[in-house]
């Protein structure tokens, strides 16, 4: 197979002076350059060799964006890499881009064959101890959640908004932003023909932060990713697709490894919890609840261009779910001041609620099919809640899902399950969640 039939990992640079990194790929005569803009502060100091190696992460995972214009099922990459960065890029290609293949109708799972060159890996440099954690941020419940357990912390955002940033700021922390330019090509060829769909959004961010933390000093890098993204979003023909394959625990573990070859930890704080133990924490947070936006719907290029502003759209399967875990910790009043409305009252959702527990879920982040029927059966037998009509119209259907898994909020609520999160941060979060607010009544 030619270079022609393949997808190519090409050059990348980065200018000191200007902070621009700039990553190219090829692909069936194309060259597209996508470029990230850092802040110049964070640059000179860094050891040079790990700065190399945090940018060759990066422009691994970066190129599935360009990518999935043709799935060729065959990538070469020029530089040589590391195994744990061979192992990152493999799952990012694969299981990363398993919606896409499915949405797409290409096999299921979706495989590529890599040609590459291994080197040696990078010593780990010794832990100095001390550093301040950096924390991408996104703007919602997750992100609130780390802001106050982490401490002393810095929050990044690509391409930041003003849902990250008002997080950051209720929370007294410091945002770092990063900018990140697709190259315009990859726009044109999509409205031509190219293949489109979800990539492993979350494997991108993490490379970007293990850049800004090698640059900037920062030791580790702190998702928030709870333990539902391990749970596929569908399954084809017995393959697994999940939605939220670079949150998994599964690739946070490959990408932790990575990581550690540059001397910066990686976790997800929030591994061990649901959704709903995250928001019963968050609830008790009312300086920070307010200021939380998990809409996708409001992370359009326009709002990031400060063009548009960011609200609940209180219709995108992201927003029902989030309303939902939410309605269980607080009463209708405090969820509409929250969200701006109540889509519990409009009949024309019904639909939209009963798909988070359907045989195939949503493709958006949201909670596992057990635990949304669980708070909707638990909004049924609460005085607050039980006459809003969605509930009234899906309550008893929800029940019956919730009886027949054996699922309740209650049950939800403990953290359960692996993790690799260290002592000094797992003690802060379980002082947090002891002060959870409780399911209202």
């Amino acid at each position: 197979m030619s270079e022609q039939d393949a997808f190519v990992v090409a050059g990348r640079s980065l200018d000191p002076a200007t902070g621009e990194a700039a990553f190219t790929y090829r692909l069936a005569g194309d060259e597209f350059t996508e470029r990230l803009t850092l802040d110049t502060d964070l640059l000179g100091g860094a050891d040079p060799a790990r700065v190399d190696v945090a940018l060759d992460l990066v422009h691994l995972v970066m190129g599935t964006s360009y990518y999935k214009l043709r799935a060729p099922g065959r990538v070469v990459v020029e530089g040589p890499v590391t195994k744990a960065q061979a192992a990152v890029a493999e799952a990012a290609y694969t299981h990363g881009l398993g919606e896409f293949a499915a949405v797409n109708r290409l096999p299921v799972p979706h495989v590529v064959a890599f040609d590459l060159e291994l080197t040696d890996e990078l010593p780990a440099p010794a832990d100095g101890g001390g550093r301040e954690a950096l924390l991408p941020v996104g703007g919602g419940k997750d992100s609130a959640l780390a802001l106050v357990v982490v401490t002393p912390a810095t929050a990044l955002a690509v391409n930041p908004t003003d849902a990250q940033r008002d997080v950051a700021r209720a929370a007294g922390v410091p945002l770092i932003g990063v900018r990140r330019r697709l190259d315009p090509l990859l726009g044109e060829r999509t409205r031509a023909g190219g293949r489109n769909g979800h990539v492993p959004v979350t494997a991108i961010n993490s490379a970007i932060s293990t850049l800004v933390a090698v640059l900037g000093g920062f030791d580790p890098v702190v998702f928030a990713n709870e333990r539902s993204a391990d749970e596929e979003t569908l399954t084809v023909n017995g393959a697994r697709v999940n939605h939220q394959y670079s949150k998994s625990y599964e690739f946070e573990r490959l990408f932790a490894a990575a990581a550690a070859e540059v001397g910066v930890g990686y976790f997800s704080l929030t591994r061990q919890l649901s959704e709903l133990a995250t928001v019963a924490a968050v609830a008790n947070l009312p300086d920070l609840r307010g200021e939380i936006l998990s809409c996708n719907r409001s992370y359009t290029q326009a709002h990031m261009g400060g063009e548009a502003t960011q609200r609940w759209c209180l219709h995108c399967d992201k927003c029902l779910f989030t309303f939902l875990c939410f309605a269980v910790f607080l009463t209708p009043q405090e969820a509409q001041e929250v969200f701006g409305g109540d889509p519990l009252t409009d009949l024309s959702l019904v639909d939209g609620f009963r798909r988070l527990w359907a045989t195939e879920k949503p493709f958006d982040c949201v909670g596992e099919r057990a635990e949304s029927a669980a708070a909707m059966a638990h909004l049924a037998r609460s005085t607050a809640w039980g006459g809003h009509t969605v509930v009234r119209a899906l309550g008893e259907e929800a029940a019956s899902f919730a009886r027949v898994t054996g699922a309740t909020v209650e049950g939800f609520l403990p953290p359960r399950g692996e993790h690799s999160v260290p002592d000094r941060y797992l003690a802060s979060l379980q002082r947090v969640l002891a002060e959870a607010r409780p399911p209202v009544r």
